[in-house]
């Protein structure tokens, strides 16, 4: 890895200034550079960059863009310091990984074919389960069948050479009573896959992952366990379990997550619990009802119609009332049963013809089965595999196949079910796991010896780990001298002042909902009593004197309320609602976008507290509220957690997240991106933009415009800061995989070096580190003291043992857990021009997970990444740009065949009023 110096000088030398026209001689300071650039030139100066620099067209990928770059510096994931982290209380845990042995083994991969044989008729592709049937009746009738492990689709896997089977086999199963006849064939060997690349990659020797070693192997994993276990993905669920009833034809499975890991000190397992929600097998009249929470067994009308084909459409379905099962997808809803016709042909003997007589579905079902007992009901356009033909069903003769996840969000009660089933103490979590790896029993499993596997599953892996040394927090007393909290057990009290405050003069308290009794006006007025008097404490001048205002929670009722509110130019807006009322988005897009004004909502069930939770609720709030009125609550030097910071570096944090819904014009991908906007890094600004994929295209993670958004939040700093800009950048990127690392660098990490250069022009570049942080993966830690197992401390982490062989990433577990068993972050350190040591990164990370301003405790991710993610949830309030053409145009696309790239992506950003739109609105 070149030094931060050198790799500043190379940057500098291969790239010509494209902010100014002046002379070569003239040098320009980053305030001239501000003062040359809008917001327009930016634009145009960032795709000038991108067509001059690019010296050729890249390759072909997915996600291809034109880089400003040259192509000669590609950039790759960095390796790891040559020393690990020593800061910190040496500790030893357990974690839920299981150490594996495996045969360095070369496995030969075959390209099978199987097929039902029809009599008089083609034959046709089996399915999965018959295909899964074939292959272990040809197990159990043949001799000295080697150990063969499939993965249920094309791919059969051996470690020896299929010599015996150059002709195809001819397979009899009985099936819903029926003989039915299979070809099973070995069309080719694909390849030879070497297992030993597994150990190549954990001692270094190559930094490409073996992904195909890593299938061949999970997949062997897979095999005894196939016909009592339902596997999605990794994860796998009992088949004869009682689902968890959510009351909406859904319902949750319990089920543990099993997959190899690559680490530092070998091959493992790794078990954790698993819970999914899937649909309840129930009959679909039934099922409708449920989901949509009415009766609908008497007819539905046009508007009803209409959410079910959005809710239901590709919803995998089945019927049996023909005497075998026959699976569907289904396409849409028609006309009722009572309604719909077709042609039924019937032979007439005398004529010897064929004849065509109309009837109705329902009269067709009555006479050829049985009556239906909801003819008025639409019917169901059905369609099987590649048929094109409508296949028109009555609504109850249709079944909701069995073991099909439920991928939509749950609603408030509902994830408070899952919460409660899911939420586990550790202690349970440990024991439970171990009882999965001792029901699975690894080491008799008869598959394994193909690879010579065993799992020491003797108990948990213990591994090294070490307990970071908190911050100090400081706050301020009382006539401006400064006081240091200390952190304990990953929180703080609040004892004193806000480091920095603004006063408020003119400010009040809405109240939308049903009209208040004497009751409701107990509550509003302790609220109206207790808010000031611990803003005043915390160091805020506010006039105790405040207006308000109650109004029913109509639309026309929050405008005109608005409207009062904008006229008598209020400073700060409390707005109290009903948890579950839904003009709390009118709310924001009014108060925040509309009128630039700083509304903080709150929860009437909230503040119906007694007086002591509402203590804490309330010291929770005036932290939000001086945050979004452009105060900052405790201060922590960062340069501190760093030895080779100086006095004189500028340091700019950056959180990018982006949060996916079923990507479509309607519900589009929202990127975030934050950034730090003033010295002490505690005040952020936000950009947001939506991101629309193409019409039938899932949505892709990378960010496409992130050169505008950085630049914009570039120009914020500077002005913010005296017009100076940071010679140091650090960004937290969430919600990235591992196969998308390579992407990420390629595009996000070059988008903004082309962002430094329109900014910077001919000054020197900033050093950039760029880290992309995990919540969502299955690593779980357990402390245990005094003969139990107990959560990890707040500030443990582990670069050790089970970390990446040799790219630079470590575990951080920096929140203390309420509830549950603590989940660590993995954060992983894609590229560092800062020359980072493990001990700065860490220590660094750790320090940034307690500027949260939202409360006084440490949190399980660095404030800014949190702050994106929280912008991105907040900006479903808001409207983003009205120009659909665009969008539109990229909608009714109908070519899928061609790979999406981010051309392919059209984007619309979210612009909120002027007065607001570098403040902290979405804290």
């Amino acid at each position: 890895m070149n030094s931060p110096k050198s790799s500043k000088q190379s940057t500098e030398a291969s790239n010509q200034s494209i902010v100014s026209e002046r002379s070569q001689s003239e040098v320009l300071t980053p305030v001239e550079v501000l003062a040359d650039l809008s917001l327009e030139s930016a634009e145009s100066k960032l795709n000038k960059a991108a067509r001059s620099q690019t010296e050729r067209p890249p390759k072909k990928r997915r996600f291809d863009t034109y880089s400003v770059v040259p192509d000669s510096a590609v950039l790759m994931p960095i390796r790891r310091p040559n020393t690990y982290g020593t800061v910190g209380t040496a500790i030893e845990i357990y974690t839920n990984h299981f150490p594996v042995s495996i045969d360095d083994a070369i496995i030969n991969q075959y390209d099978i074919e199987i097929v039902m044989i029809r009599q008089g008729r083609q034959p046709c592709p089996a399915k999965k389960n018959e295909r899964w049937e074939v292959l272990q009746t040809l197990r159990r009738q043949k001799k000295n069948f080697p150990i063969v492990w499939y993965d249920e689709g094309k791919n059969l896997y051996t470690r020896e050479l299929l010599t015996d089977f150059t002709q195809p086999c001819q397979v009899k199963l009985m099936i819903n009573n029926q003989e039915k006849y299979f070809k099973f064939t070995v069309v080719n060997l694909v390849r030879q896959e070497k297992i030993g690349s597994i150990f190549d990659f954990i001692k270094g020797r190559t930094t490409i992952r073996p992904r195909d070693p890593i299938r061949i192997i999970e997949t062997l994993f897979k095999q005894n366990v196939h016909d009592e276990y339902i596997c999605v993905r990794n994860k796998y669920y009992d088949r004869l379990q009682q689902l968890l009833d959510l009351k909406d034809g859904r319902g949750l499975a319990s089920g543990f997550h099993q997959a190899l890991c690559l680490t530092h000190g070998g091959p493992t397992i790794n078990v954790n619990l698993a819970f999914t929600c899937f649909y309840q097998p129930l009959n679909f009249v039934d099922f409708a009802c449920r989901y949509l929470r009415q009766d609908i067994k008497q007819g539905v009308n046009e508007a009803q119609l209409i959410g079910m084909e959005k809710l239901f459409r590709n919803i995998p379905v089945k019927t049996i009332h023909a005497g075998r099962p026959i699976q569907y997808r289904l396409k849409r809803f028609g006309l009722s049963a009572n309604q719909l016709t077709f042609d039924l042909r019937r032979d007439d003997d005398s004529a010897s013809a064929s004849l065509k007589k109309e009837i109705t579905v329902a009269d067709y079902f009555a006479k050829k089965y049985k009556k239906l007992n909801y003819p008025d009901l639409p019917c169901i356009d059905a369609r099987n595999g590649e048929e094109e033909r409508a296949q028109w069903l009555p609504m109850e003769v249709v079944q909701i196949v069995e073991w099909e996840r439920a991928m939509r969000p749950l609603d408030s009660v509902q994830q408070a079910l899952v919460a409660k089933k899911a939420i586990i103490k550790p202690d349970q979590r440990y024991n439970q796991i171990m009882d999965i790896i001792n029901q699975r029993n690894f080491n008799n499993d008869p598959y394994l010896p193909a690879l010579n596997i065993t799992v020491d599953a003797t108990e948990m892996l213990k591994i090294r780990a070490r307990i970071l040394p908190p911050p100090q927090i400081t706050y301020r007393k009382q006539g401006n001298q400064n006081v240091v909290e200390q952190v304990s057990l990953g929180k703080w009290k609040i004892r004193h002042q806000f480091c920095s405050t603004s006063d408020i003069n003119k400010w009040g308290m809405v109240y939308f909902g049903a009209k208040p009794d004497q009751y409701i006006m107990d509550i509003l007025k302790n609220f109206e009593k207790q808010l000031p008097l611990l803003l005043q404490k915390y160091g805020i001048k506010i006039n105790p004197y405040l207006k308000s205002i109650a109004k029913p929670s109509r639309k026309n009722d929050v405008d005109e309320a608005f409207k009062t509110i904008h006229s008598e130019d209020w400073q700060l807006v409390i707005v109290i609602l009903n948890t579950t009322d839904p003009v709390y988005n009118y709310v924001k897009k009014l108060g925040n976008q509309k009128l630039g004004l700083i509304t903080q909502c709150t929860s009437f069930q909230a503040i119906e507290k007694n007086s002591e939770k509402l203590y804490m609720y309330v010291e929770n709030l005036s932290q939000k509220i001086n945050t979004k009125i452009g105060g900052i609550n405790g201060i922590i030097n960062l340069k501190t957690a760093l030895n080779q910071a100086s006095n004189n570096d500028r340091f700019m944090f950056f959180g990018v997240d982006v949060t996916h819904t079923t990507s479509s014009k309607e519900r589009p991908s929202v990127a975030a991106i934050v950034g730090s906007c003033d010295p002490s890094c505690n005040r952020y600004a936000a950009r947001i933009c939506e991101q629309y994929p193409k019409k039938n295209r899932c949505s892709i993670e990378i960010i496409k415009d992130m050169d505008k958004m950085v630049t914009e939040l570039l120009q914020v700093f500077a002005l913010s800061c005296g017009n100076t800009l940071p010679n140091r950048i650090v960004v937290y990127r969430d919600g990235v995989d591992d196969g998308q690392f390579q992407k990420v660098l390629d595009n996000e990490v070059n988008k903004m070096k082309s962002a430094f250069q329109v900014v910077y022009g001919k000054n020197p570049m900033p050093r950039l580190t760029f880290i992309v942080v995990k919540k969502r993966h299955n690593t779980r830690f357990f402390a245990y003291d005094d003969q139990r197992t107990n959560n990890i401390e707040a500030g443990t982490v582990i670069d050790v043992d089970i970390t990446h062989p040799s790219q630079f990433d470590f575990y951080l577990c920096s929140q203390a857990a309420i509830m549950g068993t603590s989940r660590p972050a993995l954060y992983h350190v894609l590229h560092d021009e800062n020359d980072f040591s493990s001990n700065d990164i860490q220590q660094l990370t750790y320090w940034l997970c307690h500027t949260d301003a939202r409360c006084s405790k440490s949190v399980s991710i660095p404030a800014p990444v949190h702050y994106a993610h929280l912008a991105a949830y907040a900006s479903a309030a808001y409207d983003f740009d009205q120009n659909d053409d665009e969008v539109q145009e990229i909608e009714d696309d109908e070519n899928t065949s061609e790979e999406m790239t981010l051309e392919d992506i059209k984007t619309k950003v979210m612009v909120l009023n002027s007065k607001i739109q570098d403040t902290m609105w979405f804290v």
